[in-house]
């Protein structure tokens, strides 16, 4: 039996006495990422911030980001256009080839950069890549019927032979949605946990937000998404999203 003596010692000295936990490895929200089994195929993501949004020329343009309702749901700016187009020169041609799917967030910024950035390739909209955080009206969706209805001329520009697929995945509630932010979160990674187990593409493009991609890769502390920059990702068979080495 230990004495009081042994024990005011333990607690005096624990690393002596104590065998050290294993570190948890934990994203940059704090919540515990799961435990990486390289055994497994790994699929190619790359991370697409939009171009350019009005809400983010609202300061330059003497508008109100946090409150002006002219930017609900805003589309891009005409810079923001010109960078979605550019997007396929950050790719080599073999790179642009290989990849078989662009998942876009159902918001208009988003979807127009997937439209401009791959018109050539088959598109799924998936309603949980929405911006995380902030309630400015550019962050607020819309039915994606009126999405469609302004990008029109994109969408008429669009392969024949590529598809757009904004219903598969559509919530029996959208636009509404008042889950709270973790709930959002958990959407996030279960949608890349679903990406690689239940889609056989390899080779993915995803267009979504700054805080959405900072949620979903493990490894982003000091990872400032730029508009329409590609990131190279590499996800795991347990759904961990991770900056490819």
């Amino acid at each position: 039996m230990t004495d009081k003596k042994e024990i005011d010692e333990i607690v005096a000295t624990p690393s002596k006495f104590r065998t050290p936990s294993k570190k948890i490895r934990r994203r940059e929200d704090g919540s515990p990422c799961l435990p990486l089994n390289l055994n497994n195929p790994v699929k190619t993501i790359y991370m697409i911030r939009h171009g350019e949004s009005q809400g983010q020329a609202a300061t330059r343009n003497g508008l109100d980001r946090k409150s002006d309702p002219t930017l609900l749901d805003c589309d891009l700016t005409t810079k923001g256009q010109a960078e979605a187009c550019g997007i396929q020169s950050f790719f080599s041609e073999q790179e642009m080839e290989s990849i078989q799917l662009v998942v876009s967030s159902p918001l208009t910024r988003a979807l127009h950069t997937a439209l401009l950035g791959f018109p050539n390739k088959n598109i799924l909209v998936q309603y949980d890549l929405r911006e995380l955080g902030s309630k400015a009206p550019e962050n607020i969706p819309r039915d994606v019927e009126e999405v469609l209805a302004d990008l029109e001329i994109s969408l008429s520009r669009r392969d024949e032979n590529v598809f757009l697929d904004v219903n598969s995945l559509k919530p029996s509630d959208w636009p509404r949605d008042y889950s709270p932010l973790v709930i959002k979160k958990d959407r996030i990674r279960k949608f890349f946990q679903w990406l690689y187990s239940d889609r056989e593409e390899n080779t993915v493009a995803v267009v979504c937000h700054y805080n959405v991609i900072r949620s979903a890769v493990i490894d982003s502390e000091k990872l400032k998404p730029k508009n329409a920059i590609p990131i190279r990702c590499s996800l795991y068979s347990n759904g961990e999203l991770m900056l490819w080495q």
